[in-house]
């Protein structure tokens, strides 16, 4: 088996636990409703992730097998360790506070995009280095996933402060001079 592999994987799992923690402190610490259901979903997600990795993880070393459908539904400037170390103080230093301000909950959106957007790179780094297919695919589509939830806060943190310019591109609309 595959030491670097493991290894990733056991970080993976570090990482969607952090996530869920993230998520889950901030959405109990927001009383803006969309923010509060945004992060909601997301630890509801990272919870996912982190199952699927975990059942992963078992079959790589031999613990128990994969099932059929298993993936059913489903370049880092730092060294790996690095990573999660920096990614493990973002998270303290923001979870040391209560969100009750628009800029508290900025705060929050951008270590939350922060996350996304590491593990994304992790995921994807991974993806490509296998040579083995279902790493590759179940990798990728962990990263595509990553993506999408950097995208869904991205869009809500827009809607939350600028709520004219989130219809304007929702709607794209025309400007006329």
């Amino acid at each position: 088996m595959n030491n670097q592999l493991l290894s990733d994987t056991k970080l993976a799992i570090e990482l969607e636990k952090k996530g869920y923690e993230l998520y889950s402190q901030t959405s109990a610490k927001t009383t803006n409703p969309l923010a509060k259901n945004v992060f909601s979903s997301l630890a509801d997600r990272e919870l996912i992730h982190l199952e699927k990795i975990k059942e992963f993880y078992k079959s790589l070393s031999g613990e128990a097998t994969l099932k059929s459908d298993w993936l059913k539904g489903t370049s880092i400037p730092m060294a790996k360790n690095e990573l999660l170390k920096t990614i493990t103080e973002k998270l303290k230093q923001s979870l040391s506070k209560e969100f009750t301000t628009q800029s508290d909950i900025n705060e929050a959106y951008l270590v939350a995009e922060g996350l996304e957007r590491d593990s994304y790179t992790f995921y994807e780094k991974i993806s490509k280095e296998s040579t083995d297919e279902l790493v590759k695919k179940f990798y990728m589509a962990l990263a595509q996933e990553e993506r999408e939830h950097y995208d869904i806060l991205d869009e809500t943190q827009l809607y939350l402060n600028d709520p004219q310019e989130w219809f304007r591109r929702q709607e794209k609309w025309i400007v006329e001079g």
